[in-house]
C-alpha cells in the first residue's frame, strides 16, 4: 500500500504506540481493498483493539494532529498537518436487538471486527508495526474474491440485520465492477422479498442514496438498485437519467433525479430529511421550471446549477435578473392591480423563453404591451 510520507510515518508510530499499550492496531477495510485495486490511497481507517479513544489523544497529541472525536462506536479522527486524515476506531463487534436497528456493540478483537463486516472485500488487514504496515490479514477470503470480482456478505443474516448493505452492495459493485456471488445474490432477492429496506428510517435512506451519488459515476450503482428493486423504497416511481456523472456534485444530481421524475420529483425530495438549505434550492429548482418563468427574486446557488444543466437550452437571461419589474410599470404610468400582474406575469415568461435578453429589448417588448 502506498501512502504519502507522512501518514506513513504515522502509522509506523499508532503501530509502536499500540504494543506499547500491550494491544494490536490494524489498517483495515476499504484503503486495504483499494490498494489491492491498484488505487491511490489518502486516508486510512484504522482499528485497534482496547482503548482506541486513548490510543487518539495519545497520537494527537504527538503528532500535532486535529482530533474529532465520534462517540457511539468510540472512532476518532485524525488529521495530520499535512492534511492527510486516519480514522481510529474501536475493535468491536456487533449484535443487532432487531432487523434494520442500529447495532449493540462491544469489544472485540481484530479477528472478531473484519467478521462483523459487510462483504468480505471490506473484511481485510494490515497489522501495524514498528515498521509501518505488515503484510496482508485475509481470514475471510476477501482477496480471493476480489481477483474474482465478487460481492459476498459474511453471514446469513447480513441484509436482515442492516438494510443498508442492500445499496452499499449496488455502490460496490458499480464502482468496482463486481457481481454478487451467488449465495449473496439469492439473499438480496429474498431480503428486498420481505421488504427489508421498508424498516430503515428516511434519514438512512437519504444517507445511502446520497453516498451513491457521492460516486464519481452513480449511473451503474443507480441502475442495479432499480435492477434489484431497491428504488422503490427511496420512492414508487424514483428514475435517474443517464448522464449524472456530468453534474458536479450530488445536490445537482439529486435534483437532475427530481426533474427526471416529473411532478413526482418534489415528493421525493419532500421525503427526504435534507438539509434545509439543500431543500430550498431543490424545491426552489423544481417549483420555477413548472412555473415557466423568470423568478422575482434570486434563487439558490444550487437552484441554478441544476436548472442549467437540466434545461441546457434555457436562454442565459432567463433565471434574472428580470428585466420587467413593477418600477418600470410604475414608470410607465400603471398602477398596481390586475393589469400590473398580468403585465409582470406575461414579462417574466417571456424573458424565460427567450423573447427578450437585454434591458433594451426588455423596453421595447414593453412599449409594445403596453401599445395593445
Amino acid at each position: 500500500m502506498k501512502v504519502a510520507p507522512a501518514l506513513g510515518r504515522a502509522l509506523a508510530d499508532l503501530g509502536r504506540r499500540a504494543a506499547a499499550r500491550g494491544t494490536r492496531a490494524a489498517a483495515v477495510g476499504g484503503c486495504v481493498r483499494d490498494a489491492l485495486l491498484g488505487r491511490a490511497v489518502r486516508d486510512i481507517d484504522v482499528m485497534a483493539e482496547g482503548d482506541a479513544a486513548g490510543l487518539a489523544d495519545e497520537c494527537a497529541l504527538a503528532w500535532g494532529a486535529r482530533l474529532e472525536s465520534f462517540g457511539r462506536f468510540g472512532t476518532a479522527r485524525l488529521t495530520l498537518p499535512t492534511g492527510e486524515r486516519l480514522d481510529l476506531a474501536t475493535a468491536r463487534a456487533e449484535d443487532y436487538p432487531a432487523p434494520a436497528a442500529l447495532p449493540v456493540v462491544r469489544p472485540a478483537s481484530i479477528e472478531g471486527d473484519l467478521k462483523r463486516r459487510d462483504f468480505s472485500v471490506n473484511a481485510m488487514a494490515r497489522p501495524l508495526g514498528a515498521d509501518g504496515l505488515g503484510g496482508l490479514f485475509d481470514p475471510l477470503g476477501g482477496r480471493d474474491d476480489l481477483r474474482a470480482r465478487r460481492l459476498r456478505v459474511l453471514h446469513p443474516q447480513s441484509f436482515r440485520d442492516d438494510p443498508t448493505r442492500l445499496f452499499r452492495a449496488a455502490r460496490y459493485a458499480g464502482r468496482m465492477g463486481l457481481r454478487l456471488e451467488w449465495a449473496t445474490a439469492r439473499r438480496l432477492r429474498e431480503s428486498v422479498g420481505r421488504k427489508d429496506p421498508a424498516l430503515l428510517s428516511r434519514e438512512r435512506l437519504r444517507q445511502e442514496l446520497w453516498r451513491i451519488l457521492e460516486e464519481d459515476d452513480p449511473g451503474p450503482a443507480l441502475k442495479l438498485c432499480a435492477k434489484w428493486g431497491l428504488t422503490r423504497f427511496l420512492h414508487p416511481r424514483f428514475k435517474a437519467p443517464a448522464g449524472l456523472v456530468k453534474a458536479p456534485d450530488a445536490l445537482t444530481r439529486l435534483g437532475l433525479i427530481a426533474f427526471a421524475m416529473g411532478k413526482d420529483g418534489a415528493g421525493l425530495v419532500a421525503s427526504l430529511p435534507l438539509a434545509h438549505v439543500d431543500s430550498a434550492a431543490l424545491l426552489a429548482a423544481l417549483k420555477t421550471a413548472q412555473s415557466a418563468a423568470t423568478p422575482a427574486q434570486a434563487l439558490p446557488e444550487g437552484a441554478v446549477k441544476i436548472l442549467r444543466l437540466a434545461l441546457p437550452r434555457l436562454p442565459k437571461a432567463a433565471l434574472g435578473p428580470r428585466l420587467v419589474t413593477g418600477t418600470e410599470l410604475l414608470a410607465a404610468g400603471l398602477t398596481p392591480g390586475p393589469a400590473f400582474a398580468k403585465i409582470l406575469n406575461e414579462a417574466a415568461a417571456e424573458q424565460w423563453k427567450g423573447g427578450f435578453r437585454t434591458q433594451l429589448q426588455a423596453r421595447a417588448w414593453l412599449t409594445r404591451a403596453l401599445a395593445v
